[in-house]
């Protein structure tokens, strides 16, 4: 068996995967008609150019345009239902996923159409629910919000998943993290903190080491998206601070090349990071987007990165361990994955 083989057959778990990402180029295009939308073409394979990062390198410009392609989408609730359902069946039956946290920023998604958040979000609730129970998948939904939104935005998305804790399993903050530091979330992070809502944060993606510790100290989050700037810090210290303070780091090994986070996908510091005792996690990010997925992240880990298939299985486990499913659903995934997998970091 190859290790592509071998990658292909492995249940899985992923933990930072958005919504938004997930959006098909044939679900974009049928939309688009059902709606009357514009797009740069309706011709698919032309589409699929436009809408898919392949390569690091596209401006600003072009990158927006891509996720505004996605946004766009969500033009009706049957669009969200749909494109929920879509996500959870690519997961499912494309790259074996049997844990999968779902995250979506509603102020992004549900604000070109002027789409009610509640509704909205009881949609795509339901509908990973009947996928539950039709399927070996255990999953949940993480709530976003988008700083580039502004703190009252922020604010608002947090009032609504504390309202909603029952179907919510724990919040993001996303986007540009350089323009908008930790302590203006530091209200909104205690509100979710006194909820028993726990907090994801995209830190170290880009700019500075220091953004991390300084998330760490003022929000403190269970889990880091990306984290990469860690390895910059030549001292050590901002990794054994994720260390000593038992984050998990959601890393995201191709979306941090495409996005030029890493200047190499060999030079990702997944392998440092596991070699330092971090507990890790891979995830695809916005596969559709990103043009990739689970399967393509395992085998560039094992073959670019210089992962062992114990390595793997430890990602596995800190997946396991840190995500925010409760502990029945946990229970189930740890089943799936095989559990119990004695591999550490060495």
């Amino acid at each position: 068996m190859t290790a592509e083989e071998k990658i292909s057959a492995m249940p899985k778990a992923e933990l930072h995967r958005h919504i938004e990402g997930c959006v098909r180029v044939g679900t974009v295009i049928d939309l688009a008609r059902k709606n009357n939308l514009k797009l740069p073409t309706f011709d698919p394979a032309g589409l699929d150019r436009v809408y898919k990062l392949r390569a690091p390198g596209a401006s600003l410009r072009e990158v927006l345009g891509m996720f505004e392609l996605a946004q766009a989408s969500f033009a009706s609730y049957e669009a969200v239902e749909r494109i929920t359902f879509e996500a959870l069946e690519d997961a499912y039956k494309k790259e074996n996923i049997r844990l999968l946290e779902l995250r979506y920023s509603p102020d992004f998604m549900f604000k070109k159409a002027g789409l009610d958040w509640q509704k909205a979000h009881d949609l795509i609730n339901s509908t990973a629910v009947k996928f539950e129970k039709s399927s070996n998948l255990v999953c949940g939904t993480i709530l976003i919000a988008s700083r580039i939104y502004g703190v009252e935005s922020a604010e608002k998305t947090a009032a609504f998943a504390v309202r909603n804790k029952k179907t919510v399993i724990g919040f993001d903050l996303a986007d540009n993290e350089a323009d908008y530091p930790p302590s203006l979330y530091k209200e909104a992070a205690k509100k979710l903190h006194e909820a028993g809502l726990p907090l994801t944060v995209h830190s170290g993606e880009e700019g500075h080491y220091s953004q991390i510790g300084e998330t760490i100290r003022t929000l403190k989050p269970l889990r880091i998206g990306h984290g990469v700037k860690a390895a910059d810090d030549r001292s050590g210290r901002t990794i054994e601070l994720l260390k000593s303070s038992g984050i998990t780091v959601e890393t995201n090994p191709w979306s941090n090349y495409l996005t030029r986070a890493v200047d190499s996908i060999e030079k990702h510091p997944l392998k440092k990071f596991i070699q330092a005792g971090l507990k890790c996690t891979i995830g695809a990010d916005d596969p559709e987007i990103l043009d990739t997925h689970l399967n393509k992240e395992y085998l560039l880990a094992v073959e670019k990165m210089g992962l062992t298939f114990e390595d793997l299985k430890y990602t596995l486990n800190c997946a396991v361990d840190g995500s925010f499913l409760p502990k029945d659903k946990k229970q189930q995934a740890a089943k799936e994955l095989g559990r119990p997998i004695e591999a550490q970091p060495r």
